[in-house]
């Protein structure tokens, strides 16, 4: 298992980050990309400034801008915060628990409205990979996020 020291050095060396979405309902993918600028708030937290772009064609679909917050725990947990309403009011995405080498996954999922949002955080070399699976009456949907 990589140590928080380990974990926090390859969190802190993101710059872009790659996005492919999968609407199971309406058997769909799109691909995403954009770009990350970390800041080291606290030794045991790292902001990511997210701005992601959709082209498809000539034509920009989408263009946004996303702030997260991830915190470190001494117990080997990784929290994950929306920073939408401003540092002081995080809106607490969910919080990952080890569980197996170099893997980490929802100790409960996140509910927004009717939605379930369950979460894995996987390490492969120097890249961050986490997987969401949405579900919900009218939500079924995947996402893979690949930080690098």
């Amino acid at each position: 298992m990589m140590d928080r020291k380990g974990i926090i050095e390859i969190f802190s060396g993101i710059k872009r980050l790659n996005t492919k979405i999968f609407d199971v309902n309406r058997k769909q993918a799109h691909t995403l990309s954009g770009t990350v600028g970390v800041e080291k708030s606290h030794k045991s937290e790292i902001v990511f400034k997210e701005r992601l772009h959709w082209e498809k064609g000539s034509s920009l679909l989408i263009n946004s801008k996303n702030v997260y917050r991830w915190n470190f725990s001494l117990t080997g947990n990784i929290k994950l915060e929306h920073l939408r309403f401003g540092k002081s009011n995080p809106v607490n995405l969910v919080e990952l628990i080890p569980s197996g080498e170099n893997f980490w996954q929802s100790k409960i999922p996140h509910i927004c409205n009717n939605d379930l949002y369950s979460a894995e955080l996987t390490f492969a070399s120097e890249n961050i990979i986490l997987c969401w699976t949405v579900k919900g009456p009218n939500e079924n949907y995947s996402l893979k996020i690949v930080y690098s």
